[in-house]
């Protein structure tokens, strides 16, 4: 056998797995078509983990958090069966949408990163965003002339995370871009909301009620509404003190 020549076609084809695993393998297989699905199977398990990794990277999540460690037990009133569909390869699939509101700090970002994690596992192109920090990016986009490009650039993702919308206001201006985006995905991407807003007080992100009710029924259609309740885990955590400036 022409080793030389094996591993440099091995290199040119871009195959690592294969070329540091085939001597190996050779060992333990007489079946040459068995040696070659076994050599295959490496690279393929190699290229499915690097897979992973690339989807985590582009999904910018902020930190790691998967259902392992969400305190279902603080959320009695959650469907936790129907919370855990969510990470099934179908809920992107079908283009599916959720919702999660209810007051900070009870586990609604935890839910939407568990979901996007998730996704990433299985196969689905992820985006994690602030709701503030995507329409600072669209504002951007628009200013400068790009705002087609970069609604194009979001479509390319299967799974939109949307976090904290109706925390801080937005001008008419943003709130129409994030009303695109919205109706862009309807029914052919998956997206994924936390508002610490119920949809009766929607007016106090979009700028009229008939605007608030499109977007709502767009996300309702094909989707799951979730409510969290309770004080803030990270208050409870430290007792609700407040802290040295006098802040909880």
């Amino acid at each position: 056998m022409n080793t030389s020549l094996l591993e440099a076609h091995l290199k040119a084809l871009k195959l690592p797995a294969v070329l540091a695993n085939y001597q190996r393998i050779a060992q333990s297989v007489d079946d040459p078509v068995a040696y070659l699905a076994d050599v295959m199977s490496v690279e393929m398990e190699r290229r499915h983990e690097n897979g992973i990794k690339q989807r985590i990277a582009a999904a910018r999540f902020p930190t790691m958090k998967t259902f392992d460690s969400f305190d279902f037990a603080a959320q009695a009133g959650l469907p936790k069966m129907k919370i855990l569909e969510l990470t099934e390869s179908r809920f992107v699939d079908e283009c599916r949408t959720a919702v999660f509101y209810g007051p900070p700090g009870t586990g609604k970002t935890h839910c939407l990163l568990a979901i996007g994690f998730s996704a990433c596992m299985n196969g689905h192109r992820t985006l994690f965003v602030t709701a503030a920090g995507l329409l600072n990016e669209l504002l951007d986009a628009k200013r400068d002339g790009g705002l087609a490009r970069k609604l194009r650039s979001l479509d390319r993702f299967d799974l939109l995370l949307i976090d904290e919308l109706g925390y801080i206001p937005f001008e008419r201006e943003a709130t129409d871009l994030l009303v695109q985006v919205i109706s862009q995905r309807y029914e052919r991407k998956s997206l994924a909301i936390t508002t610490n807003l119920a949809f009766e007080q929607w007016t106090q992100v979009f700028p009229d009620a008939m605007t608030a009710s499109a977007v709502i029924d767009r996300l309702i259609h094909h989707g799951s509404v979730f409510e969290f309740t309770g004080t803030s885990h990270r208050l409870r955590n430290r007792g609700g003190k407040p802290t040295k400036g006098g802040r909880t």
